[in-house]
């Protein structure tokens, strides 16, 4: 029989030991695949001071919401929208359109307190349900409406 010398063993209970935690490991070593998941419209605890449209805006003056652009007079008063798009939510799309390439999306910009670029979002009316294009990812609105959120485009 033959004997294995004290460095040997020691090697061994290290490989094993190095093998051990790999396999411990090996779910943080593989790159993991982004899961989209439901989400609030406006990031939560976010200070937005403004949201624009196509000339439009909603922005905050002061702790008040005021509405600007072409329509003077519009169905829904500044605070009451400025709520829809608190209470909005993003559901993961799990099925777009084919005609969605064809159609062309309002851009919306979020002004957020303290950054140097707005939040874009591709809204993409006529479809039931709207569908929203966020940071390369596709969405369903859930919880208000199109018209809620920009009252000018009717």
């Amino acid at each position: 029989m033959a004997r294995i010398s004290q460095r040997a063993m020691n090697n061994v209970v290290i490989i094993a030991m190095l093998i051990m935690i790999a396999l411990f490991n090996l779910d943080s070593l593989v790159p993991k695949k982004d899961v989209v998941q439901s989400r609030s419209l406006l990031p939560e605890d976010a200070y937005v001071l403004k949201i624009e449209h196509d000339g439009h805006s909603l922005e905050r003056v002061g702790q008040q919401w005021r509405q600007s652009g072409q329509n003077t007079v519009l169905a829904i008063k500044p605070d009451v929208q400025f709520s829809h798009w608190q209470r909005a939510r993003l559901e993961p799309a799990t099925d777009i359109p084919e005609a969605i390439t064809n159609v062309q999306p309002y851009i919306v910009v979020v002004w957020l307190a303290g950054n140097n670029n707005g939040n874009v979002y591709a809204i993409y009316p006529n479809t039931s349900p709207v569908v929203i294009k966020f940071e390369n990812n596709w969405y369903t609105l859930t919880n208000t409406e199109l018209d809620n959120l920009l009252p000018w485009i009717l």
